[in-house]
């Protein structure tokens, strides 16, 4: 029998589909970066046929290998020029904050549209200690134990954006979000506007 709160691949796929044909439309000529391609459910739902360059990343499948790479996303972040891309998928099961602050770091200037899969309401059901990126984002110690964090889970996420401004030089212009029905996993569109970068003297 499956776990009450187990990972199910692509659950609200229709919902997900719907987001990302939603604000795929924020940037001309997509260049697509989906960094948990596995099977290719979303590929073949919104990007495929539609999309001007897509690159899919997965460490433990992918569906084409023509179109893809299976290697550790954090390493194809650190490894490679990903200034070109102008929507990133990360449709993960985890938390991928520390991921959306490399591919941030990296990314061009201009407009960027960054598709988020976060796991983290799950983990703040089953464990009131907030995990260390909370507690980086929020400047509260280690380990440290929130009753309910999970009610507090939507300002933790925007306080991560305000972080992520600060930190890497660009604007959230648009956020927004819709939680699954045991609202454990929350679904992102975000439009964030990257500042070019000053030039060194």
């Amino acid at each position: 029998m499956a776990e009450p709160w187990g990972q199910v691949d692509n659950s609200s796929a229709d919902l997900k589909a719907a987001l990302r044909e939603r604000f795929l439309r924020e940037v001309q000529e997509p260049r697509v970066l989906d960094l948990f391609c596995g099977a290719g459910e979303m590929y073949k739902r919104v990007y495929a046929g539609k999309v001007a360059e897509y690159v899919g990343v997965d460490r433990a499948k992918v569906h084409d290998p023509a179109l893809c790479v299976r290697t550790d996303n954090r390493q194809y972040i650190a490894r490679h020029d990903i200034s070109r891309f102008n929507v990133v998928d990360l449709d993960d099961y985890g938390c991928p904050w520390l991921l959306l602050f490399a591919v941030t770091e990296k990314a061009g200037p201009g407009r960027l549209v960054v598709f988020v899969t976060d796991g983290l309401p799950l983990h703040l059901k089953v464990d009131s200690a907030v995990t260390h990126i909370v507690s980086a984002t929020e400047r509260l110690p280690k380990h440290f134990a929130i009753p309910g964090a999970v009610r507090f889970y939507v300002p933790m996420f925007l306080t991560m954006l305000r972080e992520l401004e600060r930190r890497n030089g660009l604007t959230v212009q648009s956020a927004y979000y819709f939680p699954n029905q045991r609202h454990s996993v929350y679904y992102w569109a975000l439009v964030l506007e990257k500042r070019e970068r000053a030039a060194e003297s």
